[in-house]
This record gives C-alpha cells, sequence and structure tokens, in this order.
C-alpha cells in the first residue's frame, strides 16, 4: 500500500481502513505508522500543533513510508483546508460539524472547481512544485481527496442521515468525548443518551450508499465490534497504545520477579 493509493476506491471495495492519530512533533511516529502497516495516519492540529512547517514535515515523512494522511483541522476554515491539502495531505477532518451545510462547505472547499471552490497553485507540494502537467494534477486531486467530517454534537447527530447525504463527503467520524459534553454527559460514553446517539449516527452513515463510517477504538476488541457494524476506518490513539504498551511491560517485568522470587529454590539472592 503506497500513499498514492485511493482511500476511496479502498473503501469501496469493501476495505476495513486502519488508522493511527498522532500529534506533532512525532515524525517517527507518522514513519512507524506506515512501516508497521496502518492504512492512514491523522495528524491532528485540532488538539496539538499546527505549525505548518512541521505539519509538512511530517507529511514528507508520511509519502516515505507509503501512508496515507488525513489531518485533523482547528476549525473548518477554506484556508486551513487549501493549506493541509497544498502541503500533501490526501484529506482533511473538519471537527464540529453539526449540519449538511457546514459538511457541504468542506467539501467545496477541499476540492477545486468545478467541484468545489479551492485555489489552484501547482507551485506547491502537492502540486510537485509545478513539475508536473496541471491536468494530471487536478485528475489526481478530483480522484483522491478525502473529506471527513467530525460528528461530535447533539446536533449533529440529529443531522447524521442529511450529513451522510452531503455529496463528496467521503465519512463521517463520530466524536464520542464533544458528543458526551454536548449531551450534559462528560466523559460517560456509555450513558443511555450518549450511546443511543452513538448509534444514531453510526446507523445513519452505514445507511448511507457513499459516506463511510470512521470511528475511535479503545482496543482491538473494541475494532472488532465497529467493523462488525459496518465501519470502514478504525483509528487509534497513539498516547493510549503506548501507554498501554508501558503499562503492560512494566507489569509484565514485575510480575516475571516476582514469580522468579517465589520459584522453589529461586531468589533474587541466588542470583547474584
Amino acid at each position: 500500500m503506497t500513499a498514492d493509493h485511493s482511500l476511496r476506491d479502498r473503501i469501496a471495495a469493501g476495505d476495513c481502513l486502519y488508522g493511527l492519530i498522532v500529534k506533532m512533533p512525532n515524525q517517527p511516529m507518522v514513519e512507524m505508522a506506515g512501516y508497521t502497516g496502518f492504512d492512514l495516519v491523522m495528524i491532528d492540529t485540532e488538539h496539538g500543533m499546527a505549525d505548518d512547517s512541521a505539519l509538512e514535515n511530517h507529511l514528507r515523512s508520511a509519502r516515505l513510508a507509503g501512508v496515507s494522511t488525513l489531518v485533523r483541522l482547528g476549525h473548518n476554515d477554506p484556508l486551513l483546508i487549501l493549506r493541509a491539502l497544498d502541503a500533501g495531505a490526501t484529506g482533511v477532518v473538519i471537527p464540529h460539524v453539526s449540519t449538511a451545510g457546514e459538511a457541504a462547505a468542506a467539501v467545496s472547499a477541499a476540492h477545486y472547481p468545478p467541484i468545489g471552490t479551492r485555489g489552484l497553485a501547482v507551485s506547491t507540494i502537492a502540486g510537485h512544485h509545478g513539475t508536473v502537467p496541471l491536468k494530471a494534477h487536478l485528475d489526481a486531486a478530483a480522484a483522491t481527496t478525502f473529506v471527513v467530517a467530525q460528528a461530535e454534537d447533539k446536533e449533529a447527530s440529529a443531522n447524521s442521515a442529511a450529513i451522510a447525504a452531503v455529496p463528496g463527503l467521503d465519512a463521517v467520524w463520530i466524536g464520542p468525548s464533544d458528543l458526551s459534553m454536548s449531551l450534559g454527559q462528560p466523559g460517560q460514553t456509555s450513558h443511555p443518551a450518549v450511546a443511543a446517539a452513538i448509534d444514531r449516527i453510526a446507523d445513519n452513515v452505514t445507511s448511507s450508499a457513499g459516506c463511510a463510517l470512521c470511528v475511535i477504538a479503545d482496543s482491538t476488541e473494541d475494532a472488532a465490534v465497529w467493523a462488525q457494524r459496518g465501519a470502514r476506518i478504525i483509528l487509534f490513539n497513539s498516547t493510549k497504545l503506548l501507554a498501554d504498551a508501558f503499562r503492560g511491560a512494566v507489569s509484565s517485568a514485575r510480575d516475571a520477579v516476582q514469580a522468579a522470587d517465589a520459584g522453589p529454590g529461586m531468589t533474587t539472592s541466588s542470583l547474584t
């Protein structure tokens, strides 16, 4: 899998794609995601650094490792969308999309005319610094640019069917944390009201004709459940994966020492 393969085509073919959420600065993590088999990296500039130069370098690392990239932006701003795509991102993630109109505005900002209103400059990284024919650049952008709307407010749940039906919107990502906040149940993602809102979004998106369901998974077991429910993009948070691995390593090491101490005829003093 290389970064110039279309996420859209793979989803249409029935693939379930796995992504890693990374906050800058962490170029080695972006490269490792590609080398270890992730289908995409989602670089978070909403809850992380949003420096344009750093983002360009992280996107270069992704291309080096052959992994597609989505950039989560701070808000639904045409200029932010333009800069992320010009820097070479495969697509963008727009937070707090609560209406079909907001989703349509994001799609328009991400695509060149006649589909949308994106400004053209082939002197960018995305344009290979002007070294490729204009038609080739425009055709590639139309075929591969990927737009994700994040549904993370109670209004988004109510409007999720209309959001998922917006032409050109490739995926809707459920944001459970902010959704729980919006519903007055901070962090209580299993609360009946929050769970019902999540289910409504999931059902509406998976029932749509051309929009994929994107979710975040807390574990591989959680990912398997979501895949069975029809999710086509499943994200893991790199910080959580690392924290779980660190805890597991320390716990296993301590358990091994305790087991050795408790073993017959074996103590730590006898090993010295």
